[in-house]
């Protein structure tokens, strides 16, 4: 039995490697979208800059993005929203567009906490030095909240690519998908399901490698 289960995922492995392609693509584009996104709502919702108006504006935004579950977040984005706007969205589109989105709320509470725990002198400092507001966001505030946001950002991206998984109710040939396929069609789901939870498992391991390297060097940036 053993040797029939190994005979099966060697078999398999061009299908696994195209399904984990398309899971790493997925969750690269989305994951950008998030810290991109997350990043400027974090900025204008801080004590430090903070307009009335937008601030609410953008707490109502990450409180929907954070209290709407994200396979429904999916279904709006493939389904409502074309049929609203009369167009169409492909299932790669629709798949970024909700995890981005959806992990952006996380992701701008996790900019705008870390901004609020830098020390007030640390802006003071750089106005005396000289420092415009906007280099100081980027030469000084923006990287010690991002060191300060890192365990936590870490956390949100493991959990954005866990997320991926999802993405096949709307016909996204991803991992989870292609190992779904195997299954109706081998009759194996032992092997076959075992296998992708140890891809999951290694990508997971490999994106904490690199988010512990980057809290241990993203100390200082030069400007």
């Amino acid at each position: 039995m053993g040797t029939n289960y190994f005979n099966l995922i060697i078999k398999s492995l061009p299908l696994f490697c195209k399904g984990c392609a398309v899971t790493l693509q997925v969750f690269l584009m989305a994951s950008s979208l998030s810290i991109i996104l997350g990043s400027i709502l974090g900025v204008f919702s801080c004590n430090w800059i903070k307009i009335p108006i937008l601030s609410k504006a953008i707490e109502t935004i990450t409180f929907i993005a954070r209290g709407i579950p994200f396979f429904v977040q999916l279904l709006i984005v493939y389904f409502v929203i074309p049929d609203f706007l009369n167009f169409n969205i492909s299932p790669l589109t629709a798949s970024v567009i909700a995890l981005g989105v959806c992990s952006s709320g996380y992701v701008a509470q996790f900019i705008r906490g870390s901004i609020n725990a830098i020390p007030i002198a640390h802006r003071e400092s750089a106005y005396v030095l000289g420092y415009s507001m906007t280099k100081t966001l980027f030469c000084i505030v923006l990287p010690q909240a991002f060191r300060l946001a890192l365990p936590s950002m870490n956390n949100e991206l493991d959990a954005l690519l866990k997320s991926t998984a999802v993405i096949s109710s709307i016909g996204m040939l991803e991992l989870t998908r292609i190992g779904m396929n195997l299954v109706s069609r081998e009759m194996e789901p032992v092997p076959i399901y075992l296998f992708i939870a140890f891809i999951y498992l290694c990508m997971s391991a490999v994106l904490n490698i690199i988010t512990k390297n980057l809290e241990k060097r993203f100390c200082y940036v030069k400007c």
